[in-house]
């Protein structure tokens, strides 16, 4: 057959000419498959292609009109309205009372209601938020893994997208961050100098040490932290162990971190037992060691979960001031920094991360919270990260057997005591003390919401607690010293001009807060069970409950509660100088100017008390060991007298008048508690979020309040006119 009879026989057959007007517009336009492959049509009917294509050459004009999907405006608007109120909720406005109220509604409510502070009951209520649907977002966590997320905001993403267009091109993608990671120099060196010549694998310690090190953490660390999950970061471990010289950046950073925060848990004997160096020497290295390892994982400019990981915990080793927390201060902000960029401060389940990445996010967010606060309060500056609006919720309460790296489902949380239950206490406290920080709330309201808060936490995690388990212990007593200090807050005596205006009722509600956080800080000192986490009680010391204490007792010489606060301090300080005298950070820190101003309110308040003895003709008190010692102490400091008539300034311990003009009690306080205030005017103002973390004003329990305790007009002045240098360490 040949090739005409084979085509006429599957050929369609040949449509019939219509009119001349048909004919033309048929040659006007290209037919639609040719449309469709976007190739040139001869015009012909049929074209040249439907014939080579043995198909059927069809003219657009003949198809009908094509429906356009009409558009309504108020679609968009109703799209715009629920975005709006869905923002509006994030920030805790009640949408359905404003639209069932009025319009005006929300500004009445706001100007005749007392304002409340929300303590939700459970912690598995709250709102899950809404995937972020954004092809931007979405897009930036495409090739994300350990990461989570490059961090950038809304408008640097929707620029790369811009850029990279509907390009696939792998050359294109990222272009914004890819130009930045191209540059040489992003500022480490001023952080993190680079030695002249150190191997980071000479600073690893051996296998065996690795082990303990590990073990330690596990131990003492990692139950009172949990930045991490530790079953996946231990394999982790074991796998870089096998071989050192290859350890990737990220995992290095970590590594370091975990050592140098097991070293800190040590005590000096067991370093020189295990390691055969002293604790001193092994910190030094490691933490050079944590150094190196951040500035070649590029931690200024990274977007790494496991490079902040070890970033924060080699902070939080420093927390034993073996960095100035002036210093200190500065590294952790960059920390914060880091977080805020890689959006830690938004919950993960709004980028629609998997459950075990958004646990980790919170862990880590949270642990950076409260350490800022820390040392924020240290460092005598008060805390930003408070002052900022984060939607991060808080960790779940589950074992870390609970989650694992592929999970899909969010796991269930436990209504009784986890792994979790010490850090959640924590943030609990720090959730409340965010809301706290409004001075226009009353005093009553305060109230409430704290002992709304004390409450939840023993319903929800201090019932379930066997304290025949260490760590159960710890986290009772603790939840009962963050909950005293907590209510001390609004309580500062600052508030008041004179002591006569304070009632007698509040005066001892205050004086009992401050002995029930000396006394269970004295427990978490004192019990044998608690040895290992001894690395957190010491660098969470109650300092402003003993401060406010000692500057009562100069004027509250007798009576029960007097006694009972120097029982307390005399096992304090006996148990202290017994259980850490050897210790290098003892030695180092004894002589201290915090430690000298500490002794001396001491000594000045036992010897107000031995004037209101003999006053009352009553047997003068047996003078305790620990006062003698510090009187000794003092004396040995004390410069020589000067024949001058300042040296009387500090000597006299007899209390000033409460009621007549001059320094009363009420004036002493408001050079000496500064940091209760919890009536914040300052945006910078810190708070008391756990224990030891104490609130600020514009002067707080750094360099400004021990320069003025030490003033000679101070009548708490130790000597005679000559100061001591002043320098921030801590007891």
């Amino acid at each position: 057959m040949s090739f005409h009879a084979a085509n006429a026989a599957v050929s369609p057959p040949l449509p019939t000419p219509d009119g001349p007007e048909e004919s033309q517009n048929r040659k006007r336009h290209p037919c639609v498959l040719c449309q469709q492959r976007k190739v040139k049509c001869d015009r012909s009917d049929p074209c040249a292609n439907c014939v080579k294509a043995r198909v059927e050459c069809v003219s657009p004009t003949t198809l009908p009109p094509r429906r356009r999907k009409k558009r309504f405006p108020e679609a968009e608007l109703l799209a715009r309205l629920r975005k709006y109120e869905d923002h509006l909720r994030s920030y805790g406005a009640d949408i359905d009372a404003i639209n069932a109220d009025g319009p005006n509604a929300g500004l009445q409510s706001a100007s005749t209601t007392t304002p409340t502070i929300k303590i939700s009951t459970s912690p598995l209520d709250g709102t899950t938020p809404e995937p972020i649907k954004s092809l931007s977002i979405r897009r930036s966590l495409k090739n994300v893994e350990n990461n989570l997320s490059r961090g950038l905001n809304q408008e640097f993403r929707d620029a790369e997208e811009l850029l990279q267009g509907s390009s696939e091109d792998e050359m294109f993608e990222n272009p914004i961050s890819r130009t930045y990671d191209g540059i040489d120099e992003y500022g480490s060196d001023i952080v993190f100098p680079s030695p002249a010549s150190e191997d980071l694998r000479d600073l690893h310690p051996s296998t065996v040490h690795i082990f303990r090190l590990w073990q330690k953490f596990l131990d003492s660390v990692n139950p009172l932290v949990k930045i991490f999950h530790a079953p996946t970061v231990q394999q982790q471990v074991l796998d870089a162990t096998a071989d050192l010289d290859n350890v990737p950046k990220e995992m290095e950073t970590l590594m370091f971190g975990i050592y140098s925060m097991a070293i800190s848990s040590f005590a000096d004997y067991e370093c020189l037992q295990i390691f055969g160096e002293s604790k001193a020497t092994l910190l030094k290295r490691y933490h050079s060691g944590a150094r190196l390892a951040c500035q070649r994982a590029g931690l200024l400019r990274s977007s790494d979960l496991t490079t902040l990981q070890g970033y924060v915990l080699y902070l939080m080793s420093c927390l034993n001031f073996t960095i100035d927390p002036r210093s200190l201060f500065c590294l952790t902000g960059i920390a914060v920094r880091i977080a805020q960029r890689m959006g830690l401060t938004c919950d993960g389940t709004a980028y629609g991360l998997s459950p075990f990445q958004v646990e980790m996010r919170r862990r880590l967010w949270w642990q950076i919270l409260l350490l800022d606060t820390r040392v924020a309060e240290l460092s005598g500056a008060g805390s930003t990260v408070l002052n900022h609006h984060w939607t991060t919720k808080l960790p779940s309460n589950v074992n870390d057997s609970d989650l694992f790296p592929d999970m899909r489902d969010t796991p269930q949380e436990h209504p009784g005591a986890t792994e979790m239950v010490f850090v959640l206490h924590r943030c609990e406290v720090a959730n409340l003390a965010k809301q706290l920080q409004d001075k226009d709330l009353p005093l009553v309201v305060k109230d409430e919401a704290i002992t709304a808060l004390e409450n939840k936490l023993e319903k929800t995690y201090v019932q379930y607690c066997d304290q025949s388990i260490p760590f159960h212990l710890v986290t009772v007593l603790m939840v009962k010293l963050a909950t005293a200090k907590v209510r001390m807050l609004p309580r500062h005596p600052q508030l008041m001009a004179n002591i006569s205006q304070i009632g007698t009722e509040e005066r001892d509600y205050l004086f009992r807060l401050s002995l029930s956080c000396l006394e269970n800080h004295n427990k978490l000192m004192a019990l044998p069970s608690l040895e290992k986490f001894m690395w957190f009680v010491l660098t969470n010391s109650p300092m402003p409950a003993m401060v406010h204490l000692l500057c009562v007792m100069r004027y509250q010489t007798t009576g029960e509660l007097a006694d009972r606060a120097w029982e307390l301090f005399e096992w304090r300080f006996e148990n202290q100088n017994r259980k850490f005298k050897e210790s290098q950070f003892w030695r180092r820190n004894k002589d201290s100017l915090i430690h000298l101003a500490i002794a001396n309110l001491t000594v000045k308040a036992w010897e107000a008390r031995e004037k209101a003895f003999v006053a009352m003709q009553q047997p003068i008190p047996v003078t305790p060991n620990f006062i003698k010692q510090q009187q000794q102490q003092l004396a040995a400091k004390r410069p020589p007298k000067s024949t001058g008539t300042g040296s009387s300034v500090g000597t006299d311990a007899t209390p000033p008048s409460t009621t007549t003009t001059g320094i009363g009690m009420g004036e002493q306080f408001a050079g000496s508690c500064q940091w209760f205030n919890s009536a914040a005017s300052d945006p910078n103002q810190g708070f008391d979020v756990i224990p030891g973390v104490m609130t600020s004003d514009n002067q707080q329990m750094g360099w400004d309040f021990w320069t003025d305790l030490m003033e000679p007009t101070n009548p708490m002045y130790f000597g005679d006119g000559v100061g001591v240098p002043a320098q921030q360490t801590y007891l």
